[in-house]
């Protein structure tokens, strides 16, 4: 038993998409349908929630957290940009006022000044008990004194560019090494002058102060051991005014992404509730919606592969396959719709538009064939195919009537009717009947096999 193999034919997309939208009445109710299944499942998974007090209850609860976490995400955007600004313009106020920021790092002044406190201590060896050695509490007086309040506010008369005094530890520093009584004092400014004023000043202060703590602690001297004023290049310096600098432009840019971010989040609509029945009935819209338009495309979709994978005759070019010449086509009266005027549109628009009836078609139909066999001089054709029989009769008995010379009668379905293949005589002209989309190929060749037998 040999097994038909469907000869392989390309599909005409034109074709394809007018059979398609042909349907468009089935498509619109394929989609209709699932457009309704997905609301009512939304419908119905609303009304879940609605009925069931703990799952309304865990709702609520998530609802809250959601909109808590939104809110607080502005809240946090506003408080950086708030911060943000404090930042840059404290930024600011710095790189104005700071004496740092105002030295040339390629011309930097250093000042260094170390004196040495003689607290006159000498063991004597006659005595048992010696005297206190009051050097540590002079290094310390002196010391703590140098970094004192009091001396600072002194210094800023000082320093008349500098306001605060927390800029006046940026360009002085004072270090003490009690084992071997000396202080050492380090200053930076901008030129030799402001570094020799602030070392004259600080030796005043200390010519000041030592009768002071020479009263309070003991006698003492204060001898100077080096004192040096010198200018260098100091790239540490320059890299940090750079980073100052920089750092005004990044605080800009960050509090411009932050606005940004906050437009953002200003735009964007407050969580909605995911339930109650306002939620339902909007989500079910949606739901409607979106399932019409995925409906549509589904369906259109089951269409266009049903027609491909049919396996029915569909254009002129599924007979050439078979060798076999059309000899006319004869289309069915439409039918009364609904919308009538949306199939006349698509005929339009893929050029099938039609201007005569059915019996129209069939009369030219057999007035052409009658020509044909007339100069054949064959006065006689049946017609076979695996079609219902009234229809098939009705067609054959219309073409029949529109022929005078020539006989035309619908022998039966070779494929049905057994006997159909022995009613025809060997010099019986035969003619097949087909209908598009319904009519397999198949069945064609099966029955051109019947009749060559």
């Amino acid at each position: 038993m040999n097994e038909y193999m469907e000869p392989e034919r390309e599909i005409d997309l034109k074709d394809l998409v007018y059979r398609c939208l042909k349907k468009w009445r089935k498509i619109v109710i394929g989609a209709i349908v699932i457009a309704l299944i997905a609301a009512l499942f939304q419908v119905y998974s609303g009304m879940r929630i609605m009925m069931d007090k703990k799952k309304l209850e865990e709702a609520e609860a998530r609802y809250e957290i959601v909109l808590n976490d939104h809110e607080a995400t502005g809240e946090r955007l506003r408080t950086n940009i708030v911060n943000l600004r404090t930042q840059s313009e404290r930024q600011q106020e710095y790189n104005k006022k700071s004496e740092l920021m105002k030295i040339d790092p390629m011309n930097k002044w250093v000042g260094n000044f170390q004196f040495y406190i003689n607290s006159k201590y000498q063991i004597d060896p006659s005595l048992s008990y010696q005297n206190i050695d009051l050097t540590n509490r002079l290094v310390s007086a002196y010391a703590n004194y140098l970094q004192s309040g009091e001396f600072y506010n002194e210094m800023l008369g000082q320093i008349n560019s500098i306001d605060e005094i927390r800029f006046l530890t940026e360009i002085y520093n004072v270090s003490a090494e009690p084992g071997i009584a000396t202080i050492t004092l380090n200053c930076v400014g901008k030129s030799e002058a402001d570094i020799r004023s602030l070392l004259d000043f600080v030796k005043l202060e200390i010519t000041e102060r030592s009768e002071a703590i020479r009263t309070v602690i003991g006698d003492h001297s204060v001898e100077i051991l080096t004192e040096s004023v010198y200018s260098t290049i100091d790239l540490d310096l320059d890299a940090t005014q750079k980073a100052n600098i920089l750092a005004i432009s990044e605080y800009a840019n960050s509090i411009g992404e932050k606005n940004e971010e906050l437009s953002k989040w200003e735009e964007e609509p407050e969580p909605k509730k995911e339930f109650g029945t306002k939620y339902t009935v909007k989500k079910a819209i949606k739901y409607l919606i979106l399932g019409g338009i995925i409906g549509l495309f589904v369906m259109f979709c089951w269409f266009a592969v049903k027609y491909a994978m049919s396996g029915t005759i569909k254009t002129e070019d599924d007979w050439k396959l078979f060798g076999l010449p059309v000899l006319g086509f004869v289309a069915r009266d439409p039918k009364k719709k609904s919308f009538r005027w949306l199939d006349d549109v698509i005929d339009r628009i893929f050029g099938r538009t039609r201007n005569m009836t059915m019996d129209q078609q069939c009369s030219l139909v057999a007035h052409n064939l009658s020509a044909m066999l007339q100069e054949q001089g064959i006065g006689e054709i049946r017609f076979v195919g695996h079609l219902d029989r009234g229809f098939a009769e009705s067609l054959v008995q219309k073409m029949d009537a529109a022929t005078e010379e020539t006989a035309l009668s619908f022998a039966g379905d070779a494929l049905a009717e057994p006997d159909t293949a022995e009613k025809l005589a060997q010099d019986d002209k035969v003619l097949l009947l087909a209908k598009n989309q319904t009519t397999r190929m198949k069945d064609i060749e099966q029955t051109l096999t019947l009749l060559k037998a």
